[in-house]
């Protein structure tokens, strides 16, 4: 059953309140959760995302739209660092032309390049827009990346 189909249908209230009194949120709509789950998924750190849909047992590739197909026969060898350092070479990118396409401050890859900035501690969407920047597939940067999560 996909992803989708598990959590269609069910709704949650969202406030940023943190009282549970459901008098306090009458007439209120509910928001859709599966409408959220993308957004929600790719806005949590990578290594939260993880967890949050083991827990819920969820794939991260199938709640983010990604083909895992694509990383069923890739061996993760290079720690994110050297991953990120062969996209950004491979796709000719300046580090600070890869900065200002993802929309980070100079030196942003550097860092990351340098092992000072660990991927797994950012947003998913991060992951995503360097695979969309450096024209690679955001499943094989989101495998690395999980890989990295679970050696940590």
């Amino acid at each position: 059953m996909s992803v989708h189909r598990r959590i269609d249908g069910t709704w949650v209230r969202l406030s940023s309140e943190e009282h549970d009194d459901a008098s306090a949120h009458a007439g209120e709509e509910p928001e859709d959760l599966e409408a959220l789950a993308q957004d929600s998924a790719s806005a949590m750190q990578v290594r939260r995302a993880f967890l949050y849909c083991s827990v819920l047992n969820f794939s991260l590739y199938e709640l983010l739209g990604l083909d895992d197909a694509d990383t069923k026969d890739f061996v993760v060898t290079l720690d994110p660092a050297q991953y990120v350092h062969m996209l950004r070479t491979a796709a000719q990118l300046a580090p600070t032309a890869l900065d200002r396409e993802i929309g980070r401050d100079a030196g942003f890859i550097e860092s990351v390049e340098s092992g000072d900035i660990d991927l797994v501690e950012y947003p998913v969407q991060l992951a995503l827009d360097i695979a969309r920047s450096t024209r690679s597939s955001a499943s094989r940067l989101i495998k690395v990346l999980e890989q990295a999560a679970k050696r940590s």
